[in-house]
């Protein structure tokens, strides 16, 4: 029943969001004077930043392959691309737990354990967080300039934000997480630690796939004629992931990435259009769901090859 309630709030916070962003776009495409004064579209720009969108989702697929590799299990690229997308449409499932849960199964398939792959989705968790966590660095300063917190104050939130990404990948609070993890699942994941140096290694990694992210977002909002900055700019749209990547009550960060990249879209373009930062906003969730599921796609007829071929 906490359960059901909690998925229910979700939805409704899910929806009330998604009513302001809509609201706040429709409010400032009226100040703007129209729909048309704010589509200014560039296709090139927009071809280029779809391009490395497409290099940011080859390299989630390839950093799901090297975070399994670190829990004990040796896939390849295509095991893991197909893994990795297949479960993707489980995040959009409210619940938060439904695209691990399909990774599970799908991960079985091709002979990995369910505790191997818990350990890589504990995994998982970890450098998903620390990587957007990282990002928001260069953001965190002006953020709390917005807010009024002053220069001194935003300092120590980055050298305490730069603290917990370390923090996080001690062993002590990785076997922390198991705990937590296992309390949330009834199980006991008895796994071993990876080691605080293969943890450090794959960070770049994850910053690669979350800068590569960044990048294309800046060429999308620019394709839209919004003129925003590579730096810090680039960093904009991962800090946003990892907001809605938080909110566990909202299905794929549905809303809550969108808010807030409205929101960290203002404190860099102060004199922007009315309703441009919604619009690109929307545009971004439509644009990055486009490549996901051309991604599903591609890894459901490579799967169902694959399956063919060994029958």
């Amino acid at each position: 029943m906490k359960k059901t309630l909690f998925n229910i709030l979700g939805l409704l916070l899910t929806a009330a969001a998604l009513y302001y962003l809509g609201n706040s776009f429709l409010s400032g495409a009226a100040e703007a004077g129209g729909f048309s004064n704010l589509l200014l579209f560039d296709p090139l720009l927009f071809g280029v930043s779809f391009i490395l969108m497409v290099l940011h989702l080859l390299a989630a697929a390839w950093s799901w392959m090297l975070v399994c590799s670190v829990a004990g299990a040796k896939i390849s690229f295509g095991q893991a691309f197909n893994v990795h997308f297949l479960a993707q449409v489980g995040k959009y499932i409210p619940g938060k737990v439904w695209g691990a849960v399909g990774k599970v199964s799908l991960s079985k398939k091709i002979g990995m354990s369910s505790t191997i792959t818990g350990h890589a989705l504990i995994l998982e968790t970890l450098f998903i967080v620390a990587g957007c966590l990282l990002m928001s660095l260069p953001v965190i300063p002006l953020a709390a300039e917005r807010i009024g917190l002053g220069t001194t104050l935003s300092v120590i939130i980055v050298v305490a934000s730069v603290a917990v990404v370390l923090f996080a990948a001690h062993p002590g609070a990785f076997r922390k997480l198991l705990k937590i993890a296992g309390s949330i699942t009834g199980r006991d994941f008895n796994i071993g630690d990876p080691g605080f140096a293969s943890i450090l290694k794959l960070l770049p990694v994850y910053i690669l796939v979350f800068l590569l992210q960044g990048v294309a977002f800046v060429f999308l909002a620019r394709s839209f004629g919004m003129q925003l900055p590579f730096y810090p700019g680039a960093f904009l749209l991962p800090t946003a992931v990892g907001i809605g990547f938080l909110a566990v009550f909202s299905p794929g960060g549905l809303g809550i990435r969108e808010i807030s990249l409205v929101w960290l879209i203002g404190i860099i373009m102060t004199s922007s259009e009315p309703g441009l930062a919604s619009l690109i906003s929307i545009a971004a969730r439509l644009w990055i769901t486009l490549g996901e599921a051309l991604a599903f796609l591609v890894a459901a007829i490579w799967w169902g090859a694959g399956r063919k071929e060994n029958a």
